[in-house]
């Protein structure tokens, strides 16, 4: 998908606060230049990260949800790919947006470079091992 105008965007990155601090340093670092120039003011820190010892399971939110960015244009696949490889310990999940509402929600688990949309996940039934199908039509015979 392909954001235009200004970019938005939230994610969500839990795992050890080994790996969290890894990810963050790795995205402070200037690797997502190509993208836009990451600040360290979108990152929010739970409120026990600083206590927690470095194998404790903490949370972070990457959000500019203050800040639009401006782009031209946004590949939201190439960037996806790069930041779900930086994070693949991590579980990672978000939405990326821009000013006209146009969304692409995502989910990488942890131990995986990868992602899958996240409407995909939603619609996905894990029991069965199917895709959830809508069966309004069941009482009628």
């Amino acid at each position: 998908m392909i954001l235009y105008d200004e970019l938005y965007f939230e994610i969500n990155a839990t795992g050890t606060k080994s790996e969290v601090k890894k990810f963050i340093d790795y995205l402070k670092s200037g690797e997502l230049d190509d993208f836009f120039e990451f600040s360290g003011e979108y990152v929010s820190y739970d409120d026990d990260y600083d206590t927690a010892d470095a194998s404790a399971e903490v949370s972070v939110i990457i959000s500019n949800d203050d800040w639009g960015i401006e782009i031209d244009e946004f590949d939201t696949d190439e960037f996806l790919e790069v930041l779900c490889k930086a994070g693949k310990r991590l579980y990672l999940k978000g939405q990326l947006y821009d000013a006209d509402t146009d969304e692409y929600s995502f989910v990488s688990e942890a131990g995986d470079s990868y992602y899958t949309n996240a409407l995909l996940v939603n619609n996905f039934n894990e029991d069965e091992d199917k895709p959830v199908e809508d069966n309004d039509d069941e009482d009628e015979e």
